[in-house]
C-alpha cells in the first residue's frame, strides 16, 4: 500500500477509516521507537482481495497459466507479512527477556552487490553485542520457491562470506563475516532439505527450522549477554534499520 505524495496525518487518517472497516489490522502495537508499525490485511480485507481476484479470471482477461498480477502481489503480501511477524515476535521476546538493543532491516535495503551477482534477503536483524554488532540474515520460506532457487541464493551467501573474510580491515564487511543466516519455514521437512542444501554449499552458520521456534531460538541465545553501554555506529550498508522500541519507553498510543 502506497499513498505517494501524501502529508503524514492524511496517511493516519486513511489507514485509521481502512482498520474501521476491518480491512487493515495491524500485526503489532509499538514495535519500533517512533510510531511506525506493520499492518497486514485482516480477515475481511483479505476476503475482499480474493473477491476482486475472482472477478478478474471471471472476466477472462488472461490465460489460465499466465500468473495474474492480483494473486502474485497477494503472495508477496503474505511472504512480506510473515517475516515481519518473525521481527515482531522478536521485539516482544526481548520486552519479557531484556535482550541487547536490536535493529531490523528490511532485504531491499539490504542488498548487497558481490560483483556479477547481488544477494538479497527478506530481512536483516542486527544485534548489540559486547564487542559490536552480531549479524543475523532473515529468509522467510513458505515453501513456494523452487528448491534449485534456494541452492542459488545459498551460493550467494557463500560468496558473500568468503567476500567478507577477504576484506577483514573493512568495518562494513567485518560485521558480515561470521553471520548467522535464518531459514524460517513453514514446513519441517523443508527446513531439514534446506539444511542439507547449506551443508552442501559449504555454510556452517545456517539454523533451519519451523518459523514458529525462530524467534525464541534466537531469543534464547541471546538472553544471556550483558546490556551494552551503548550502541556502536551502525555499518554503513546498514543505514535505514529500524530500532526496536525500548521496553521501558513503550507507548500505548495508538497512531490512528
Amino acid at each position: 500500500m502506497c499513498y505517494a505524495g501524501l502529508a503524514l496525518p492524511s496517511v493516519r487518517t486513511r489507514l485509521g477509516e481502512l482498520r474501521r472497516r476491518a480491512l487493515l489490522q495491524r500485526l503489532r502495537r509499538e514495535a519500533f521507537s517512533d510510531r511506525r508499525g506493520f499492518w497486514s490485511l485482516a480477515p475481511l480485507g483479505r476476503a475482499a482481495a480474493a473477491a476482486l481476484e475472482r472477478a478478474e479470471r471471471g472476466a477472462g482477461r488472461e490465460s489460465a497459466a499466465t500468473p495474474r498480477p492480483a494473486a502474485l502481489a497477494a503472495l508477496q503480501l503474505e511472504h512480506v507479512v510473515g517475516t515481519n511477524e518473525l521481527f515482531c515476535a522478536l521485539w516482544e521476546m526481548r520486552r519479557a527477556l531484556r535482550l541487547p538493543p536490536l535493529y531490523w532491516l528490511a532485504g531491499h535495503r539490504a542488498a548487497t552487490d558481490l560483483g556479477h551477482t547481488h544477494l538479497i534477503p527478506d530481512a536483516v536483524v542486527l544485534i548489540a553485542g559486547p564487542e559490536g554488532w552480531w549479524t543475523y540474515y532473515v529468509e522467510r520460506d513458505r515453501g513456494t520457491m523452487p528448491l534449485q532457487a534456494i541452492r542459488d541464493k545459498l551460493d550467494r551467501y557463500s560468496l558473500l562470506f568468503k567476500t567478507a573474510a577477504a576484506q577483514p580491515e573493512d568495518p562494513s564487511w567485518q560485521v558480515r563475516a561470521d553471520a548467522w543466516v535464518l531459514f524460517a519455514c513453514d514446513d519441517t521437512r523443508r527446513a531439514l532439505r534446506i539444511a542439507t542444501l547449506a551443508a552442501g554449499a559449504g555454510l556452517d552458520r545456517v539454523w533451519a527450522g519451523s518459523a514458529a521456534d525462530c524467534p525464541a531460538g534466537l531469543a534464547a541465545s541471546l538472553g544471556g549477554l550483558p546490556q551494552p553501554r551503548g550502541c556502536p555506529p551502525l555499518p554503513l550498508w546498514a543505514n535505514g534499520a529500524l530500532v526496536a522500541a525500548d521496553p521501558d519507553t513503550v507507548s500505548e498510543e495508538d497512531p490512528t
